[in-house]
């Protein structure tokens, strides 16, 4: 499973070497979930408006391969998707041509929004999930 959103290193994203900081890779693995779920038919404003259920981030590992400069253009992969009974965990490789710059695994749990608790994946997420 594959899913790319493209990315260019702009000024804001760069610490004062021209070199983009860990938060930018935080950025680009949000924005391919993003991509990713709209893609899949569930629009993160559709599941903030329309759903009780949430997909904060509770984990973040980060591995940094190669700076990436300001400029540089790549795309963000989805490499991996381990769905859990009560969570979502996302491996995204920020790709720069055919090298990898960084890896980045999120761990998101599922929240009822109404309650503040945990809950079991929603079947419309477990659905659409690839297997």
């Amino acid at each position: 499973m594959n899913h790319a959103t493209p990315f260019t290193v702009g000024l804001a994203d760069t610490d004062a070497l021209g070199v983009a900081y860990h938060p930018y890779a935080l950025q680009l693995a949000q924005r391919n979930l993003e991509s990713w779920l709209a893609s899949l038919g569930l629009p993160l404003a559709e599941i903030v408006k329309n759903h009780t259920w949430a997909l904060p981030v509770v984990r973040v590992e980060l591995d940094w391969h190669q700076p990436l400069e300001l400029g540089t253009e790549g795309e963000t992969l989805l490499t991996g998707v381990e769905p859990g009974s009560k969570s979502l965990t996302l491996t995204h490789a920020i790709q720069v041509g055919d090298q990898k710059a960084a890896t980045v695994k999120v761990v998101h749990a599922c929240l009822d929004r109404t309650t503040g608790q945990s809950m079991m994946l929603p079947t419309v997420l477990k659905n659409v999930l690839p297997s």
